[in-house]
């Protein structure tokens, strides 16, 4: 992130990062509860600004500070999860990522409040740059295009049985994607984020994370072959790696990860963090969509959304459940090329086609 880098985080960004907010909360209403999970790491004025916002419109928000987790997808504190099933909503601030795999975060999912089911909104790893300046700055306009992108690539999907998935530093992987029930991929790709349901009023499970901008499908377990090549990020090690890292996948299970100290480093977090559920391709074969997040960040939440590039997650699956395991782990293949029944191009070389 190049001005960061360069200027720092000045608290008078403030002024600047107020209007980021404006789309995510465009649908929130006075007395809507929101509970917001943060860490000692995240960039303090986020939060403020994120609290501010939501003040304005007269809804209450509730923030729950805690110390950062040691690892992605670890739970929060178990106080946090407390104060979420009093909360309409809950929004992930935090500088390790958090999704539905943890038993906490299944938990409140699951259960919720007297309401039902609560929705979490996952803005991790985010900073000002990504919020004023890259993915979280896009309108209106620009989510609009988004979903009619991510919903024709569901279709095709939907209708679809099989998934391969090229990039010119050497991923070559094949899954089946058949299972999901009928129309699951357009309609859940489809749908604008931040909707309230107009049956019930509430936010419900509309899509929630921002910046937004991704599509993803989950191959069928034990289907996944191949070889993935994460090329410079993922969630660790942190910022720009110096080599990318080889992945190869044999029906489904991670059979081996090779390449510099990066490789080194990830195996020793799986085995340190992860259980044997890590290993396994649950996850996501997902390509970004958002064209406001530039290249090379070294920024997980916006290199997940940025046009074109792919992150694959092992572990825990995203949609289907069929795996579980401690942690997902999740990296960055660049200028993907995805087709699907060997016909339908939906990418080629980090340009959608359809």
């Amino acid at each position: 992130m190049e001005s960061i880098s360069r200027y720092g985080t000045p608290n008078t960004r403030l002024i600047s990062m107020m209007k980021s907010f404006e789309y995510p909360f465009r649908n929130v209403k006075a007395g809507d509860k929101f509970s917001i999970f943060t860490d000692d790491q995240m960039d303090p004025l986020i939060w403020q600004a994120m609290m501010a916002s939501l003040h304005a419109k007269n809804a209450e928000a509730c923030l729950c500070l805690y110390p950062k987790r040691a690892y992605h997808c670890a739970d929060p504190s178990v106080m946090a999860v407390g104060a979420a099933k009093e909360a309409d909503v809950v929004i992930a601030l935090t500088t390790t990522a958090l999704n539905s795999g943890t038993p906490g975060l299944r938990q409140i999912r699951s259960e919720g409040g007297a309401k039902g089911k609560t929705p979490i909104w996952l803005w991790e790893e985010i900073n000002q740059e990504i919020l004023i300046d890259g993915g979280g700055s896009a309108t209106a306009a620009d989510v609009e295009e988004m979903c009619a992108v991510q919903a024709r690539m569901g279709a095709i999907c939907d209708a679809g049985s099989t998934i391969t998935v090229t990039t010119p530093s050497g991923t070559n992987l094949t899954a089946d994607i058949t299972g999901y029930p009928e129309g699951a991929l357009e309609n859940r790709w489809g749908a604008t984020p931040f909707e309230r349901d107009p049956e019930t009023g509430r936010f419900s499970r509309s899509p929630g994370t921002w910046p937004f901008g991704e599509f993803h499908v989950e191959p069928k377990q034990g289907t996944a072959n191949g070889v993935v090549v994460w090329e410079h990020t993922g969630q660790h090690p942190a910022g720009h790696w110096k080599d990318p890292v080889r992945v190869t996948l044999e029906n489904g299970h991670v059979t081996s990860i090779e390449g510099g100290h990066e490789a080194a480093m990830i195996r020793e977090y799986l085995n340190t963090h992860g259980d044997d559920n890590s290993w396994i391709m649950g996850g996501e074969i997902s390509i970004g969509t958002n064209k406001l997040c530039p290249p090379y960040t070294g920024n997980m939440r916006s290199e997940k959304k940025r046009y074109g590039a792919m992150h694959l997650g092992i572990g825990h699956g995203a949609d289907r459940g069929d795996v579980v395991s401690k942690l997902r782990y999740e990296a960055i293949a660049d200028r993907v090329t995805m087709v699907v029944d060997d016909k339908h191009v939906l990418a080629k070389d980090g340009v959608i086609l359809v």
